[in-house]
């Protein structure tokens, strides 16, 4: 998806994968253990979402399963939120923190597991976004009790993107049955995928 070279989305310098920075930090033995390896497409669908939906400025934003921290630094660029993202997989730190300083923000990271995000960190956002984060089925009933817990804490909205894999799509049944959520098929420079949106 991404050149050698430095891409600009949404006014976001974005180094694709053979950029020798990127080659750096993997000799550095940072590889990705958990599908962090690139910038997933499902970030684009949330960024289109949200400058048509603008979210207030300062809002508290906690982008989970983050990767490379695109959509954090998007959030942060074009909101002035306040950003934490948060990842299972410590290897992908490095890429957040070279994009962050590429794009000229600051933002907060945690290595956590959806499970073990605490519900006092929960109630501090606004906003939770993920992009492509059910990838496995065994990721539906974690996410889906995150997604409870953060309900429970009076987040505002939970934005979750992906293409269509059939996990996403039951952890959508079950969000729409338990929280009349709203699935809705979007297009991004013909690509097609679903936002899952929450709203308490």
């Amino acid at each position: 998806m991404l050149s050698s070279t430095i891409n600009k989305v949404h006014g976001l310098k974005i180094i694709g994968n053979k950029h020798k920075a990127i080659r750096k930090i993997r000799d550095r033995d940072n590889i990705p253990e958990i599908h962090g390896d690139k910038v997933w497409y499902s970030s684009y669908l949330i960024m289109d979402y949200l400058l048509k939906n603008p979210i207030a400025r300062n809002s508290k934003v906690m982008e989970i399963g983050c990767g490379w921290g695109i959509l954090s630094i998007f959030c942060a660029k074009e909101f002035n939120s306040k950003v934490i993202g948060v990842d299972a997989d410590s290897n992908v730190i490095p890429f957040l923190q070279l994009h962050t300083k590429k794009n000229g923000v600051k933002i907060k990271t945690k290595v956590c597991r959806f499970e073990n995000l605490k519900p006092e960190l929960l109630a501090r956002q606004d906003l939770i976004v993920g992009g492509d984060i059910c990838f496995w089925d065994e990721l539906v009933d974690p996410l889906f009790k995150l997604i409870k817990r953060a309900m429970k804490q009076q987040v505002s909205t939970i934005i979750i993107a992906d293409p269509g894999r059939t996990s996403f799509l039951k952890l959508a049944k079950r969000c729409k049955k338990k929280y009349g959520a709203n699935l809705i098929p979007v297009s991004v420079r013909k690509k097609d995928g679903y936002l899952l949106i929450i709203t308490n």
